[in-house]
């Protein structure tokens, strides 16, 4: 189902239009966001030709749901931790994109949680969240293996705790003024 395609259920009604939604709610929530239109990732337009981002167009099965928490600029983000360093990074006028596929030379790849061009180096900021769960340990640490072997260098982290604001301050100080 599209956002289109609900849409046009709903405005098609005559006299009354029943949802049956039974427990989980997220999938209305997701056809909210502007990356579940099938319309948007046609590059097509009758007034002005508008191509669509590449990562619009690539959405794939990686692509998870869960960007519901707002910032100060055009993106949802998955964590409020992310709201935070997002939106220190606009303050600061640093301009990054958000959850950007990263390829390596052997075709595989992660989504950083940040991209940031800064004088010409790419860097990947990733906010390291739950390592109290064994799942999401072992994966932080494959991916962190991945980006020392393919982009040694070019990574900068954030772990959750009580001083996020002042460690992605400090990031923001050593590696983007």
């Amino acid at each position: 189902m599209s956002r289109e395609l609900f849409y046009t259920g709903l405005t098609r009604a005559t006299r009354h239009c029943t949802l049956l939604i039974e427990e989980d709610t997220s999938p209305l929530l997701s056809m909210r966001r502007l990356e579940q239109s099938k319309l948007l990732r046609i590059n097509a337009s009758l007034f002005g030709f508008r191509p669509v981002p590449d990562e619009l167009r690539s959405l794939g099965d990686w692509y998870e749901e869960g960007k519901v928490h707002a910032t100060l600029c055009e993106y949802m983000v998955r964590s409020k931790s992310e709201v935070i360093i997002t939106n220190m990074l606009v303050d600061h006028g640093i301009p990054f994109r958000y959850e950007v596929p990263l390829y390596a030379p052997d075709g595989t790849f992660y989504l950083p949680d940040f991209t940031v061009t800064w004088q010409g180096k790419d860097w990947y900021w990733e906010h390291v969240g739950r390592l109290d769960l064994e799942d999401y340990r072992n994966h932080w640490e494959t991916k962190m293996a991945w980006y020392e072997k393919n982009f040694p260098g070019q990574l900068v982290t954030t772990l959750e705790s009580n001083n996020l604001s002042k460690d992605a301050a400090a990031i923001i100080a050593e590696h983007f003024t």
